[in-house]
């Protein structure tokens, strides 16, 4: 911990002047808002393997001799799982003589501080939810991590824009060619043409299907301003509703896509999240070395979609 600023500023002691948590501020931290596009599975299988069924034409017409089609063909599917962890250490013992002593404790552990409890509470699980949503869960490329050096950001899992752009690589995901989004004076009116014209081009087996179309955070609020500018007030009864006009798709704006032009949607139970000891994200092996307080805790995550072909998505990245 750094505690630099504070003993510059108040000094090198602890004087009680009533100072508690409640006087400890910080700025908000994200949630991990994209799992809202996943069916959640628990899971012990790292590597999630099913298969897409494919299954042709069988009319024809009338013969009288045998002549069979044989349309039936399996394809494997695979998801895979990453292994993520979480790492730290702070010395309690530092916050003593400090304006910050109200968060040490009178005993020789100082793992039973108050400071471990508000440590852990307020700081590191909300930054784990953080983590995932803006570094991970989206634009995450994993990489395997070197021995004895912490892993990069954004390096733990794959995420699903580069999942996505994977599976068009392989062919698997044929994009959309809408083109580059919309700029100009008349941006947010023609936001919402595009996104019109996007649904109108989703294969039409998927038009009566609800279906979560995500984008970035400002495309989201660009489309709301759009929605009033094209329909008017008296059409746009709540510009809270995001429905892309006479489609199933509902407009979803989220943090992981931030910088990212690419449009998306799928039905959410073809869109998977794949999840083992999750709940470690929050519960965490507490180590006591010398005056050092340790925070050990792992888990596995990855998320993937069943058959890429239905996803449907812009040609932008």
């Amino acid at each position: 911990m750094n505690t630099t600023d504070i003993v510059t500023e108040y000094g090198a002691y602890y004087r009680k002047q009533g100072q508690n948590a409640q006087r400890l501020f910080q700025v908000a931290r994200r949630t991990v808002e994209s799992e809202s596009i996943f069916t959640p599975i628990i899971t012990d299988e790292t590597i999630w393997q099913a298969a897409k069924v494919v299954f042709g034409r069988l009319v024809q017409a009338y013969q009288k001799g045998f002549t069979p089609i044989n349309p039936l063909d399996f394809k494997p599917v695979e998801i895979r799982m990453f292994h993520q962890k979480v790492d730290t250490k702070e010395t309690p013992h530092d916050l003593e003589a400090s304006w910050l002593g109200f968060l040490a404790g009178d005993g020789v552990k100082p793992a039973e501080w108050p400071f471990v409890r508000w440590w852990i509470e307020t700081q590191v699980i909300p930054q784990i939810q953080e983590d995932i949503e803006v570094f991970e869960i989206g634009k995450g490329v994993r990489v395997e991590p070197t021995a004895g050096t912490a892993g990069a950001v954004g390096a733990s899992m794959n995420g699903f824009l580069t999942i996505i752009a994977n599976h068009i690589t392989a062919g698997r995901t044929t994009p959309i060619a809408m083109g580059a989004l919309p700029t100009g004076a008349n941006a947010d009116k023609e936001l919402v043409d595009y996104f019109e014209d996007f649904s109108d081009l989703i294969n039409k087996k998927y038009w009566k299907k609800p279906m979560q179309l995500n984008v970035n955070e400002e495309l989201e609020r660009q489309y709301q301003r759009g929605l009033l500018e094209k329909y008017g007030k008296n059409y746009v009864m709540n510009e809270q509703n995001l429905t892309v006009k006479f489609s199933n798709l509902t407009l979803k704006g989220l943090p992981s896509m931030e910088g990212s032009d690419r449009i998306f949607c799928s039905p959410k139970d073809n869109c998977v999240s794949l999840n083992k000891k999750t709940q470690n994200q929050a519960v965490f092996d507490i180590q006591s070395f010398d005056r050092e307080v340790k925070l050990l805790s792992d888990w596995w995550k990855g998320v993937g979609f069943i058959l890429p072909e239905l996803v449907f998505c812009n040609d932008q990245v």
